[in-house]
């Protein structure tokens, strides 16, 4: 399975794909315009380009209890402004 790379709101963005025996799991990686880069806390089984792009619209938020954020999470805190 091949990374993902694209550039959003001036941000670098990557998905790594980690190949294991019994499931794929995706780490999600983001450079922000001022050099930093950081890990989004996003479902390693998320593979969407869109849920990246969510995180960054959203803020780069942190995960809300005990998970890591969904696409449906981004969303509402999107809606809401949360």
């Amino acid at each position: 399975m091949n990374d993902k790379t694209w550039t959003y709101k001036s941000h670098d963005c990557k998905i790594e794909f980690h190949v294991e025996p019994d499931v794929v799991k995706a780490w999600h990686t983001v450079t922000k315009p001022n050099g930093e880069t950081v890990f989004a806390d996003i479902s390693p089984y998320d593979t969407t380009k869109g849920t990246v792009n969510h995180w960054i619209d959203a803020g780069y938020p942190s995960r809300i209890g005990v998970g890591p954020l969904r696409y449906e999470d981004l969303k509402k805190m999107i809606k809401t402004g949360a």
